[in-house]
């Protein structure tokens, strides 16, 4: 009988995953012993937790190199997003801290599946097999759909919750679907064996393509790009605001980084075939967000559709393929952390209690009434829309010149023309705030200090990286080039 061949187990690669788990399960024994009331320790306690992780994520920062037989990769690029992902998992924290107990629904559970979900990022960023992908995907989502429908007595809280599970459901079974096709054209669900396969024309061709094909629809879903993306506005307008502000940065960003490695390293003999999909889902998404964001009178709403939009000018970082594309997506999804959250920061101190200050009138005279507050959304719509000198203008410069490095000429035209459409809804909002019935806004509550930190850290990000974007450019390069 020959022995049982146990693969080598290296703990060091998923050391911050190990210290994100341990303190979601501390959060959780603590819940048991906390006072009813005065909660606020626990969140401080997740937020040492994503400090450390952070901390153990940077000295992972190096040569690449695989772990678990190849299941798992520790490489730039992936500490690269790992870094974005605390920053939106500390951030949104900060923002729960008030929000929550405003809301009595503070609780050890909330912040540990905040940090479950964290890890499920994590192991999207680190996936190297398909399976890997498979599990990051579900451990991320499962976390996401308790945290959407967390307000459980307000009826939009539970709605986004069943609908973002049952299209989550749906989407995962497309992903499963075109794993285990692409499995069976292959014999493998390793990216690297899978690449070489595809390179050595191993297998059906139709199968492959087809499976592709799903595995494409899966991660369309996951990033909110259109005709994927119905679930987006309601769940957005149905979750707690640090929910969506969380749900709009860290897992929209792990979905594009096992996306771009997926079909980097997996399908790049297959580039003909889908660049034109992309070519074309970039275009769609683009313009249908900007053009249905115009009409929202609800902030959260429109944010929404301002996120499918983003998700369309990533794409066409998609579309173009080249090492600088995938540096400027790397560059992109770090600035639009920063300044979608510093947005939901301010729509979350505005709403107050049950989140009745949603709609645009809500905003009328805040810049006068509260003049920081109103600077500081002010700053974030302005990066959003790509407004000079903003993270979000750096962001959209360098994903649009690599498109026409590349020769897709016409889909940076569409990208910059979308550009200019959103600048219309963005500056709506701060019209409502500097241009309507001055004077006559009403008392907004005041800012918890959590609150105000997240909001200064956030609009700082979103204000830094487009004054001076080279060394966050040069780093997302490195993280790249680690990667081919």
């Amino acid at each position: 009988m020959s022995p049982i061949h146990i693969p080598a187990i290296q703990l060091s690669a998923i050391a911050p995953e190990i210290i994100l788990t341990c303190t979601a399960a501390l959060l959780l024994m603590m819940e048991v012993f906390a006072e009813k009331k005065g909660k606020d320790h626990l969140g401080y306690v997740a937020l040492a937790g994503v400090a450390l992780a952070g901390y153990a994520t940077i000295g992972l920062h190096g040569p690449a190199h695989p772990a678990f037989s190849g299941l798992y990769v520790v490489d730039n690029f992936s500490t690269f997003f790992k870094v974005v992902f605390l920053i939106g998992t500390g951030l949104s924290i900060l923002l729960s801290v008030k929000y929550i107990k405003d809301e009595g629904i503070d609780s050890g559970e909330y912040y540990a599946m905040l940090l479950f979900a964290t890890v499920g990022m994590f192991t999207l960023a680190s996936a190297a097999n398909l399976i890997t992908v498979f599990m990051g995907v579900e451990v991320l989502s499962i976390s996401l759909y308790v945290l959407a429908g967390y307000t459980r007595a307000r009826e939009t809280s539970n709605e986004a919750s069943i609908k973002y599970f049952i299209l989550g459901a749906l989407s995962s079974g497309f992903l499963l679907y075109g794993i285990a096709l692409v499995y069976g054209a292959t014999g493998t669900t390793g990216l690297h064996a899978i690449g070489d396969a595809v390179r050595a024309g191993v297998g059906n061709k139709m199968t492959l393509t087809v499976g592709a094909a799903l595995i494409t629809l899966g991660f369309c879903f996951k990033v909110a790009a259109a005709p994927f993306h119905m679930w987006t506005p309601d769940v957005y307008q149905g979750a707690p605001s640090p929910v969506t502000a969380f749900m709009s940065a860290g897992p929209k960003a792990a979905a594009f980084a096992a996306f771009l490695r997926v079909f980097a390293e997996a399908f790049p003999g297959l580039k003909g075939e889908w660049w034109e999909i992309i070519w074309i889902l970039a275009a769609v998404t683009m313009t249908l967000g900007n053009v249905v964001a115009l009409q929202q009178n609800n902030v959260k709403r429109m944010l929404a559709y301002s996120s499918i939009s983003h998700a369309g000018y990533v794409l066409v970082g998609f579309a173009a393929g080249s090492p600088a594309a995938s540096s400027s997506i790397l560059f992109y999804m770090l600035a639009y952390t920063f300044m979608n959250i510093a947005a939901f920061a301010i729509v979350t101190g505005i709403g107050g209690k049950g989140e009745e200050k949603v709609y645009f009138q809500d905003y009328t005279g805040l810049g006068y009434s509260r003049p920081a507050v109103g600077l500081a959304l002010s700053v974030a719509l302005f990066s959003l829309a790509g407004i000079p000198p903003t993270a979000g203008f750096a962001g959209k410069f360098y994903v649009f010149l690599s498109a026409i490095d590349e020769g897709f000429i016409w889909l940076a035209v569409i990208g910059v023309l979308n550009s200019v459409v959103s600048v219309f809804y963005y500056l709506r909002l701060t019209v409502y705030m500097y241009m309507r019935e001055e004077g006559k806004a009403e008392a907004t509550p005041a800012f918890a200090p959590s609150l105000v930190v997240a909001t200064a850290v956030a609009v700082t990000g979103a204000l830094w990286l487009g004054i001076a974007p080279g060394p966050y450019i040069e780093m997302a390069k490195a993280a790249f080039l680690t990667f081919q």
